[in-house]
């Protein structure tokens, strides 16, 4: 691994590289995301909000930030990206390890990320295991919108 390969907290400059690498991720999960210029700057922008963490133009991982009420602060990182080409070089690891770090830095305890059924077909949890990550035993739900299976009924609230 080169120098250039060091995880590095991206800057407003960093924008187009970010955006190119999230559209690979986005891309390689048959996905297209609206406004991810948009929405790149704006983390870019307000620091608050989360943080990219780059490995040249290698791999990158996304973390964003959320205030509870209560005051607490807790980060998820939402995505880890290596290029094909760059995998099996420890570049996935570094970048977790390297949001982590910079969110401890910023006082945040509380961090997790989220496994698809995708990611565990794969082996993805094993890698997190390795990295100190462990199942928190929660099930995340999605809002589904009013076409949901089974809508929510309206008890006069």
């Amino acid at each position: 691994m080169s120098d250039g390969d060091m995880p590095r907290i991206a800057r407003l400059a960093d924008a187009p590289l970010v955006t190119r690498l999230l559209r690979s991720f986005f891309s390689h999960e048959g996905r297209v995301v609206e406004h991810l210029d948009q929405n790149v700057d704006a983390i870019l922008v307000d620091p608050g909000r989360g943080f990219f963490m780059l490995a040249s133009d290698r791999g990158l991982a996304t973390t964003t930030i959320r205030i509870s009420a209560s005051g607490g602060c807790s980060a998820e990182i939402e995505e880890v990206w290596v290029q094909p080409s760059a995998r099996g070089r420890g570049i996935g690891a570094m970048l977790l390890r390297g949001a982590v770090a910079e969110c401890r830095r910023r006082g945040i305890d509380s961090i997790e990320l989220r496994v698809t059924p995708d990611d565990e077909e794969v082996g993805i949890p094993t890698f997190y295991t390795k990295q100190g990550f462990r199942h928190g035993g929660r099930l995340i739900y999605e809002y589904a919108g009013e076409d949901a299976d089974h809508p929510v009924e309206d008890e006069g609230l």
